[in-house]
């Protein structure tokens, strides 16, 4: 038969295991929450600093929609 110590310990295990979990999973979902949001961001700027480039590299530094804008006014 199995010990009352040896009982006790082995369901302090079980019992110190089971809270680590949820400090574990809060361990590895926060940062992995922050990462997200920091690549989000990181994309985001990178997107809207390509089309400012675009914008830039585009004849007379004009927006593609104002040169069509213009050619159909000039149309009418």
């Amino acid at each position: 038969m199995i010990s009352f110590a040896k009982k006790t310990s082995l369901a302090a295990v079980i019992f110190s295991s089971l809270l680590l979990t949820g400090c574990i999973t809060d361990i590895v979902t926060v940062p992995l929450g922050l990462a997200y949001d920091v690549t989000k961001y990181t994309v985001k700027g990178t997107v809207a600093v390509v089309g400012g480039t675009v914008d830039l590299l585009t004849p007379d530094g004009d927006d593609k929609k104002a040169d069509k804008k213009k050619e159909e006014d000039k149309k009418d």
